[in-house]
Parts: structure tokens; sequence; C-alpha cells
């Protein structure tokens, strides 16, 4: 049998795939999800691929050995195009070598573990599956496909579609609170922090509005285990806006209030205003939640009221 012929320092598909050890098949569906460049093609049917090519996929080949999605991969690929698997290795230990808060997100996902990863590809696909599909309609089938592994791996991390849905939503809710605390940087005002966590939900509204449908759904079916995890989220929730409120009143910017009564109110205006913020086109979030503070401010009082108190 003679072998293919190289031209240059490029190799045909199947010269690739004995360099790379994997199979043609998974080489053209890392081509299709945009892990690697498009190959030189000298015919219509005959494509050559370079050694900087059989470098990017063994860098992809070691990513996907460690359990890292097809999604993560892309991420991290699109910000970091190593150039080889020792400048993948380093990067990792860089990583390693920050605090948690400091991570970017890429550099997050590389310095999970195999098991960690698995976890997040699965919620990853959850997360898209219930927003398409709605919690009653979504299958682990479907997010067993959509994560890329089997129904058998979605149960070894999960007991029931019911325990994926609630741990979608506790990473979906602990993401958008890092992010509200991160909004805030180094302000001190207690009302200023209430209004950038305040934009900060209701920018993420649209990520947390699916779950709510879902959840709210399931309790008047009910669903005992989800109406308590709604409860515990709301709570949640009340108590992180509690403590600006309380600062607020201890630093004399706010009167003194009920802060969980209060708290509650909040957070059904942001609902609010998120829900508007959906269903028109132009709202203008920004100036809309500026009034909003206002009338936390002053309430329904005319100036001259306000000055007789």
């Amino acid at each position: 049998m003679t072998k293919e012929k190289t031209v240059g320092n490029s190799m045909k598909m199947s010269q690739l795939a004995e360099a790379s050890g994997l199979p043609v098949s998974t080489i053209k569906f890392y081509i299709s999800q945009g892990l690697l460049p498009r190959p030189r093609k000298a015919k219509p049917n005959v494509a050559y691929y370079d050694q900087v090519f059989l470098k990017r996929l063994l860098i992809i080949k070691n990513m996907r050995s460690e359990g890292l999605a097809i999604k993560s991969m892309k991420s991290i690929l699109e910000k970091y195009p190593f150039e080889k698997i020792s400048d993948w290795e380093d990067f990792k230990e860089q990583a390693m070598l920050k605090e948690s808060h400091d991570l970017e997100e890429v550099e997050r996902l590389a310095t999970l573990s195999d098991e960690e990863r698995r976890t997040f590809a699965i919620l990853d696909a959850a997360f898209h599956v219930f927003s398409v599909n709605g919690y009653h309609n979504a299958t682990v089938d479907d997010i067993a496909q959509e994560a890329g592994v089997s129904k058998g791996t979605c149960y070894q991390y999960f007991e029931s579609k019911e325990d994926i849905f609630i741990a979608t939503i506790d990473r979906t809710l602990d993401k958008v609170i890092t992010e509200a605390k991160a909004s805030v940087g180094e302000e001190q005002d207690a009302r200023a922090k209430l209004g950038m966590k305040g934009l900060t939900f209701i920018s993420n509204f649209s990520d947390l509005q699916f779950m709510f449908i879902g959840l709210y759904s399931e309790i008047l079916g009910g669903n005992e285990r989800l109406r308590k995890k709604a409860s515990e989220i709301q709570s949640f929730v009340v108590d992180f806006i509690v403590e600006d409120i309380e600062l607020g009143i201890e630093q004399g910017v706010v009167r003194q209030v009920d802060s969980a009564v209060v708290s509650y109110a909040l957070l059904g205006i942001a609902e609010v205003v998120a829900n508007r913020f959906l269903l028109k086109e132009e709202f203008d979030v920004p100036e809309f939640f500026v009034n909003i503070m206002d009338f936390m401010q002053h309430g329904l009082s005319t100036p001259s009221d306000q000055l007789t108190d």
C-alpha cells in the first residue's frame, strides 16, 4: 500500500487523523463547531492541513480530554489562541494562582476540575433547554443532547430533571448576585448601591424570567418542593436588599423603615421594570430607574410638604 504524499508541510485529512490520533468524524465536527479554521483547499474535494492546524487540533484534544465542553473551549480559544499545549498548561497554572474573585470567566473555566466541568456543561445545556422549551416540556434527553453527553451521564450528576432545574436556578441567581456586587465597585453610598444592583438585576431579568415562570407553574400544580425553593429564593434576594437599606439607615441617608417590607416592595418594582423592559423595545431603563430612585427618596409628598415635616 502506498502512503499518501504530503504537499510541503501540509497533510490530507487521513494523515491529519493519523497524526492527531482522532477520527476524521471528530475533526470534521470540531471544524463545524468553529473550533478549527476552514482548511486550505487545492481542489473542491481536496483539502490540506498544515502544522499550525495540527497543533491547534492537539490543544483541543487535550482540552477535551480534561472534560471541557465545546462551548467552553470555544470561549477560551477565541480569547487565547494558544500555539501549543504548553501554552494551555501555563495558562491554567497562572489562573490557579489567582483569587477566585479576580478570575476572568475563561480563566475560571480553566481552573475547574473534570467533574465540575461536566456538571457545568450539563447546567449550561439545561439553561438553554429550559429557556427554549420551558420546564414542563423540557426532558433530560433534551438536556443530554444539548450538552453532548449521554442521558446516563446526566443521571450520574443529578437524580432528576427537577434537581437539574433547581441547580440551574441556583447557578443563575448566584451569577446575577455576583455581578450585582461587582457593579457597586468602591461605592459607599447605600442609595447608589441599591440603584446599581437594581440595574444589574433588570439587565439579567430575561435569564431569570423563564425560571420563575417554570417555578410558579409547578407551584400552581402542587409541587411543594419547588414552592419551598421559590420562597427560599425570594427570602435570599430580600435579605440581599435589606443589607443596603440598613446601611442607608446607619449612614443617615435612609429614614427609619421596616427594611424587610421595603425590600419586598423594591423587589416588586424591579420585577415590573424588568417586565416593562422585555415588553417595550425602546424602554429607557436608566431613565425609568432614576425616576424610581427619586420616588424612593421623596415619595408622593410635594416639596412644600417635605419642608413642613
